[in-house]
């Protein structure tokens, strides 16, 4: 091999505790070079390299280029100024990417390499799989393991090696092997390829230079034409199709296996019963059994051995990770929307009373190019939650982030519940509110959203813990278990939360709050709902807030100061200040909400802020005890007040000052003139906080926000910091549009504006 130097060359791998770089690694090692390497953090594949004595080092340090080391490899998973990498280049040392070298290592001898847009890792280990039990011995380089290849790579006794061969950087084209077996070609990896020509062009050049035989689902029309265009070699073509060389008939699935009779060029070889189910699968095995074919096995000994070979599909193929309460959870690395409707088609055969799809997008760039295709492939599901997109070291781009996707299912897919997830936290506690007896659960894409499969892992591996809160049983507290939200939002949309509570008075808050802290229920205060807006994931724990006569102290005191109960309504307590000829917070009209969220947000408008009134707040701390705090210990800020976090305002203190009622009501008049027509919409006011020296309003209608819409949500044509909702509206629609809202500005002008209304950051 050229590229790395001869056996016996050192070779430094930078990333070596990826999947592809690991099994590289140990094939290097175990053919006689000398292998290091180093990654960010250790995992389970490092424990493996060093137990096979390759020398392994965590984090990243220009020391680990020393004088012996004749090449680097890195995976594009590490960025280009990685101390290594310029300590490599600064030495004249060749910086290599994992696919140059594993293309050299297939370009030589008896090689299989399985390629394709989807199905690679499965088909990879059932060629291997089958040709050990053919008798043929192969080594292995596979991006996966199973319980039986419980390693990524393996090294068998003859001169064999079967790859999972990746397009995604372009490097399969540099690739000569003996056997080329192409199980599909959809569009994908548009952040390398040029274009659909591009890509397409590198699976010819793969299929061009093969040396002994290529391999090619015929049921993929475009795969098929370009093997047979291509190849210089004998084409063996399978699948279902009338025209396939290897073609499974009469097919039969159910939830634990298929079967199909398997003919070759038109004769019935026999009946084939493998352990695993799905239509893919099938595919993924006439594709390993083509391998074969090419490889010299004898069709009877393929026909023989194909079940067992395909008994074991790779850890996140439709992984079973956990059942409980009779829900089932299973886990799929499914990130195109090919494998999606393959995955979601494969959870129907189990035939569950709802199916439920937890789903991560994978690359903006994926997500931008594909979006527009991705709801079809989740017609046959119940629910559908969206996670934020995993990046995978890629930036965002306009179009391409999860609130752009939710839009393409909500105008494809109207009547389905889409719920959009800020956090893989946040899914999982809906998810144990909400599932019910026989609900499958499938968790797919290829990101971190696996951490969300390990969590429901361990906790279904845990007994379940009887609930002890009961604070329904606390004087002068009234509620309701997994109370819904919609009523205490003024957008009437949101989740559930397990205790829906309303308080009589600051005594029975106390009470309340003590009773939640030491059992450690987390505490949501809500006020009229006028700023406040709730996921349809609903929230934990317990929401709180006074009932409608709570905390209304009326108590005018002397020099014009007035003692006020913070649960008056706005509009009430204006009235109520105007009658009995108090002026000062004309500037408050229309500005919806209680005392207490005026204080909490620091309400403003027309150039003044409550702050500007106050004197004192009498609060309820989250311990339950009762505390006085003065104005400048509170740190109010714009739409702030950082000293209220925690604590529920009682009761304040504001300094007024007496005036003719008759001209409070005209200055309020006039103010009502001013403020943005709002009368009929359920709205909650201005969306946005204005960045300094700017104003909010004015950025999003630069950036062509008015009249946007997703689903029942949208922006004002008069105003383009408002969301407006109709009947149809659900939280999701407006946490997409204000992101997309968000996103439009960012792009344009590189400012992240601030949510004013609270709730939409996790």
């Amino acid at each position: 091999m050229k590229t790395v130097g001869k056996q016996g060359s050192s070779v430094h791998f930078v990333g070596i505790c990826g999947v592809g770089m690991a099994g590289l690694a140990y094939i290097l090692s175990s053919r006689g070079w000398r292998v290091s390497g180093c990654d960010a953090a250790f995992n389970t594949l490092a424990v493996w390299l060093t137990g096979e004595g390759l020398q392994v080092q965590e984090g990243h340090s220009p020391g680990h280029i020393d004088s012996t080391v004749t090449c680097v490899v890195k995976t594009p998973a590490v960025n280009s100024d990685e101390p290594e990498l310029t300590a490599a280049r600064a030495k004249g040392i060749p910086v290599l990417r994992r696919g140059e070298v594993l293309a050299e290592l297939m370009s030589e001898g008896q090689t299989v390499a399985v390629c394709g847009t989807h199905g690679k890792t499965t088909t990879s280990c059932f060629t291997t799989r089958l040709l050990q039990a053919c008798g043929y011995g192969p080594s292995w380089c596979i991006g996966g393991t199973t319980s039986t290849l419980s390693r990524v790579a393996g090294v068998g006794e003859g001169s064999l090696l079967v790859s999972e061969s990746d397009e995604s950087d372009g490097t399969l084209a540099l690739y000569h092997p003996a056997v080329c077996v192409l199980m599909n070609l959809d569009v994908d990896h548009l952040e390398h390829f040029a274009d659909e020509a591009d890509l397409v062009n590198c699976f010819r050049q793969v299929i061009a230079q093969t040396r002994t035989g290529v391999a090619v689902c015929a049921d993929h029309v475009r795969a098929h034409a370009i093997a047979q265009e291509s190849s210089r070699v004998p084409v063996i073509s399978f699948g279902f199709s009338e025209q396939a060389d290897l073609r499974a008939v009469h097919a039969e699935m159910t939830q634990h296996g298929s079967s199909f009779d398997l003919y070759m060029r038109g004769t019935l070889l026999g009946r084939v019963t493998l352990p695993v189910s799905g239509q893919h699968n099938i595919i993924n095995a006439l594709g390993a059994a083509a391998a074969a074919l090419h490889v010299g096995v004898d069709p009877q000994a393929i026909l023989k051995h194909l079940s067992v070979a395909c008994s074991e599909l790779p850890g996140r193929r439709f992984e079973r990770i956990a059942e409980r309460a009779g829900v089932s959870y299973v886990a799929d690395y499914a990130h195109h929307p090919q494998e999606l409707h393959a995955a979601i088609q494969m959870a129907r055969l189990q035939q569950p009373k709802r199916l439920i799809v937890v789903f991560q997008p994978h690359r903006y760039t994926r997500t931008l190019a594909l979006g527009p295709e991705f709801p079809a492939a989740f017609a046959d599901t119940d629910e559908v939650i969206l996670l934020p997109v995993y990046a995978a070291s890629e930036s965002p781009l306009p179009g391409g982030s999860t609130c752009d996707l939710y839009a393409h299912f909500r105008k494809q897919l109207p009547s389905k519940p889409i719920l959009l997830a800020r956090s893989i936290g946040e899914t999982w506690h809906y998810l144990k509110r909400h599932v019910q007896p026989g609900d499958f659960v499938l968790i797919a894409g290829a990101g971190d959203v696996i951490q969300l499969a390990d969590e429901v892992r361990h906790a279904c591996a845990k007994a379940l813990e009887p609930v002890q809160f009961k604070p329904d049983g606390i004087p002068g507290v009234q509620g309701v278990a997994n109370g819904s939200l919609a009523s205490w939002s003024y957008y009437g949309v949101g989740g559930v939360i397990p205790w829906r509570l309303e308080v009589a008075d600051e005594t029975a808050l106390a009470a309340l709050l003590s009773t939640c802290k030491a059992e450690a229920i987390p505490v949501h205060l809500f006020g009229a709902g006028a700023n406040r807006w709730v996921s349809d994931l609903g929230l934990e724990g317990c929401a709180i807030r006074f009932s409608k006569e709570a905390c209304c102290e009326y108590g005018p005191e002397k020099d014009g100061t007035l003692i006020l109960g913070c649960g008056w309504r706005g509009p009430a307590l204006l009235d109520k200040l105007t009658e009995d000829g108090w002026s000062g917070l004309e500037f408050l009209e229309s500005v919806p909400g209680t005392l207490g969220g005026w204080l909490a947000m620091n309400a403003g408008a027309h150039g003044d802020e409550i702050v500007n009134h106050l004197l004192w707040v009498r609060c309820v701390e989250s311990d339950g005890s009762l505390r006085v705090i003065s104005r400048a210990e509170l740190a109010f800020a714009y739409r702030a007040c950082a000293g209220l976090q925690g604590r529920v305002a009682i009761a304040c203190a504001l300094r007024l000052t007496c005036a003719d009622p008759e001209a409070i009501k005209a200055k309020r008049r006039e103010i009502r003139v001013k403020r943005i027509p709002l009368a009929g919409l359920r709205t909650a006011g201005s969306v946005f906080k204005n960045p300094s020296n700017n104003s909010a309003g004015r950025l999003l209608d630069q950036a062509g926000c008015k009249g946007l819409r997703i689903g029942g949500a949208t922006v004002t044509d008069f105003h383009a910091n408002i969301i407006a909702v109709d009947d149809t509206a659900t939280a999701s629609d407006i946490l997409a549009l204000l992101q997309v809202m968000q996103n439009r500005v960012l792009a344009a002008t590189g400012i992240l504006l601030e949510p004013e209304v609270q709730g939409f950051c996790s």
